[in-house]
């Protein structure tokens, strides 16, 4: 059968997986794990535009629709360019490969978000090959008085900072009080982990596994990445051991896992530049 050219699709993103929060706090950051993958799935793709947990980088997006209704309320697309001459971070996906990646997406919501639910579909790529995820339901809390004590108390820093994603790169304004997190419930325990991770006293190879539990959930996958960063310094001749123990229970985490064994971890060149 002869397929004319309008009938040809290019391989183009899409997103296979997609993690979420049971419940996101209104004004804290709002982490999603996304796995991006290819369509067809035996397609490679050269250059795809590389968001990270301090800077979306336009690479996403999010559509939100009121539960029940038909016509979405609120979009925010993609908007990223991906072109070699503007040196824009981009990655390559291989045949058959998959990357996962933890984004914080607050920035993306409508600023007249109320608590309760809503219906998303989240949107990744470079337009015009943008990839969708399945409409699926997000739920928002008003933070407690605790939590807005907390959040208060950051807002200086992470206004300089530009986002909690930035904030956490950034070394802390009173390096005394930097302690790493201890409440699983803590809606800031990621951004305070890497913070410490990366600022905190301690060496890497003298930094206790067990600070990692607090990262539950969303966090699973990454906890094991860092898991692995940790191991890598503690125990070089262990780590290519753990490292496909890692791949094999997420396979999007390849890519850091090979990124480590090469020496390019981010956090221990974080580290070496604060």
């Amino acid at each position: 059968m002869e397929v004319s050219a309008p009938d040809i699709t290019p391989p183009g993103p899409a997103l296979v997986g997609i993690d979420v929060e049971p419940q996101y706090v209104l004004g804290f950051p709002m982490f999603v794990g996304i796995t991006i993958g290819s369509v067809p799935p035996g397609a490679s793709l050269m250059r795809l535009p590389l968001p990270s947990p301090a800077a979306l980088r336009g690479a996403v997006g999010i559509r939100l629709w009121r539960p029940g209704e038909a016509e979405p309320f609120f979009e925010e697309a993609p908007t990223a360019v991906v072109d070699a001459d503007l040196s824009a971070p981009s990655f390559r996906l291989r045949a058959g490969e998959v990357r996962r990646l933890l984004v914080e997406i607050a920035e993306l919501l409508p600023d007249d978000l109320a608590a309760g639910e809503v219906d998303g579909v989240l949107l990744y790529g470079a337009p015009p090959h943008v990839a969708a995820s399945g409409r699926g339901r997000l739920r928002f809390r008003e933070p407690t008085a605790a939590e807005r004590a907390s959040l208060d108390e950051l807002r200086p820093e992470v206004e300089a900072a530009g986002s909690f994603g930035r904030w956490l790169r950034r070394p802390p304004s009173d390096p005394t009080r930097l302690a790493p997190p201890a409440d699983p419930g803590d809606p800031l325990r990621y951004p305070r982990l890497m913070k410490y991770l990366i600022h905190g006293p301690e060496e890497l190879d003298a930094v206790d596994p067990a600070r990692l539990r607090v990262l539950g959930g969303v966090f699973a996958p990454e906890a094991c990445g860092l898991a692995a960063e940790l191991q890598a310094a503690r125990d070089p001749g262990a780590f290519a051991g753990y490292a496909q123990q890692v791949k094999a229970a997420y396979p999007g985490l390849a890519a850091w896992m090979d990124a480590i064994a090469a020496g390019q971890s981010e956090i221990a060149w974080a580290r070496s530049h604060r």
